[in-house]
């Protein structure tokens, strides 16, 4: 994809190599550093620039398959779920008009990026269904409307008002009418296992074994709704990855590229790596950008590239204005012999402090202020390389980080080491180690 790269800066590259405690000692043969091909890409930007983009840009893939979750017009302000973190997810409040204002344009350029083949599904909820159905009627075209699929779930609520609203819409159009679609099944409920169609249709029909064809209204995929969920990671409006493999199964094929233009947690992304599916995925929150990070690494997810606009790359790490409070400093690195071609490297961190501080802030307890940390242990000044990530075994926080790591790396005479962390308000800091072994041999 050339044109996008021209014009928004690559400004990482993340290799996943999740590493979970200190004890993690790369054998002699050090870890594989070659560059793999990275075809999946998120963009740290608006969507409606990167769309701009893409829809001008010559020779690019066709996208088979969007999904989108945009905002729903709530009036909320959304922030992270993490215990001692409000950092800011995205504000969801509008009027009908700005909001359409904002849809509008984005849904257009939507279009242009589909493949004629392609099709998109747009999530959306009570608040703002009658508007955008009327919205991609016009720009889809109603002879192009597929399906409303009503996805059921339950979840606490109490109103003395109205009926309990639980359920969302996803509106499901073709760019035309050669889209791809693959039936989808659901399980038999237990009566008909139990008494089978013959008694309802006669001795020829079966129960067919892939279960019953699946309809529009899906009430066998509940919501995220425990804090505790192994697959919860505290964004606001995640969706669950089950919801997001049944539409990328029935509208696209292997190596089809899906895209997601109001990312969020990264879903559809650790979804598609899990289908084989390339993605491109775009979301201008910070707090995205994280979660999608830690999400795809501690999964050993395929390398991917990040791309920011210029305005995000101003407030990339190492970028930091004199006004800023934040704080990493490393602790001294030491070096072992590890034979004729490599060295023993040991790199910790010795204190951290957030550009925001929460409540109660205790110095000695900065590591619980970390939500995880980088290595690229050839830094190049152009773009971080993401080559090892360091977290807790577990991503609720109930164990601890890992602040020490002991690498194999090639021997050379000159060293640049970059270590990036993140921590709980969404904010990055990145310090970078020069060193060479004659300041070693002359100790």
């Amino acid at each position: 994809m050339e044109g996008p790269v021209a014009l928004l800066s690559a400004v990482q590259s993340v290799y996943p190599c999740p590493l979970f405690n200190e004890s993690n000692i790369l054998d002699a043969a050090g870890h594989e550093l070659a560059d793999s091909a990275i075809a999946n890409k998120f963009y740290q930007a608006d969507n409606l620039e990167v769309l701009r983009i893409l829809s001008q840009a010559e020779n690019n893939p066709p996208v088979k398959l969007i999904y989108i979750d945009p905002p729903f017009m709530s009036q909320i302000h959304y922030h992270s779920l993490k215990e001692n973190s409000s950092q800011h997810a995205f504000e969801d409040r509008w009027q009908p008009e700005s909001y359409l204002d904002m849809l509008y344009p984005r849904l257009r350029l939507m279009k242009e990026v589909l493949a004629e083949d392609g099709s998109i599904f747009v999530h959306v909820d009570w608040h703002v269904s009658h508007y955008v159905h009327l919205l991609l009627d016009e720009i889809f075209g109603g002879e192009n409307f597929i399906n409303e699929i009503v996805w059921c779930y339950s979840g606490g609520g109490n109103s003395r008002r109205h009926l309990q609203r639980k359920h969302d819409l996803i509106f499901w159009y073709g760019k035309s009418s050669s889209y791809t679609y693959h039936p989808q099944h659901r399980p038999y409920t237990k009566g008909t296992l139990e008494r089978g169609l013959t008694a309802v249709k006669g001795d020829k029909y079966k129960l067919a074994a892939e279960g019953a064809l699946l309809q529009d209204w899906w009430t066998d995929i509940n919501k995220i709704l425990s804090p505790t969920a192994y697959e919860n990671y505290k964004y606001p409006t995640q969706k669950p990855r089950q919801l997001l493999q049944r539409i990328i199964n029935m509208a696209s094929n292997p190596g089809d590229l899906v895209a997601d233009f109001f990312a969020g947690s990264g879903t559809t992304a650790e979804v598609c790596n899990q289908l084989g599916r390339p993605w491109i995925l775009c979301d201008n929150s910070p707090l995205s950008l994280q979660t999608t990070i830690s999400r795809l690494a501690r999964n050993d997810s395929l390398p991917f590239a990040i791309y920011a606009s210029y305005a995000m790359d101003k407030k990339v790490p190492g970028q930091e204005t004199a006004a800023s409070t934040a704080n990493l400093k490393m602790k001294e690195v030491t070096i072992q012999e590890n034979g004729d071609d490599y060295i023993w490297l040991s790199l910790g961190i010795d204190y951290y402090q957030p550009e925001v501080l929460p409540e109660n802030w205790d110095p000695g307890e900065f590591a619980s202020t970390i939500e995880f940390w980088e290595i690229d242990p050839d830094y190049d000044e152009t773009r971080f390389n993401s080559r090892y990530q360091l977290f807790r075994p577990h991503h609720q926080k109930t164990s601890l980080l890992p602040l020490n790591i002991l690498l194999s790396l090639p021997r050379c005479e000159n060293y640049k080491i970059a270590v990036k962390v993140h921590d709980s308000f969404a904010g990055q800091q990145i310090q970078v180690l020069h060193f060479s072994l004659s300041d070693f041999a002359n100790k």
